[in-house]
């Protein structure tokens, strides 16, 4: 990804934690139930389990955010 796309990237507004949720709730959800296991404090993802295309990685970056608003640590493996 070329610098002038992150710089553009840069002024795009927030997505707000209800926004998370939806999407977390249609595309990812086994990560959401276990996020929302209330027994565990760690969640673990694959690197693998996500690509590297953009919608793939935005996925990743939603993954992790709606994590930390279950109050969850997330741990990466390879």
């Amino acid at each position: 990804m070329s610098a002038s796309r992150l710089t553009n990237q840069e002024n795009l507004p927030a997505i707000s934690d209800e926004a998370v949720i939806r999407i977390v709730s249609q595309e990812l959800p086994r990560w959401k139930a276990a996020c929302d296991n209330p027994a565990a404090e760690i969640v673990i993802l694959n690197q693998r389990a996500f690509g590297n295309s953009e919608q793939e990685l935005f996925l990743l970056s939603v993954a992790i955010r709606y994590a930390g608003i279950a109050k969850k640590h997330v741990t990466i493996t390879a």
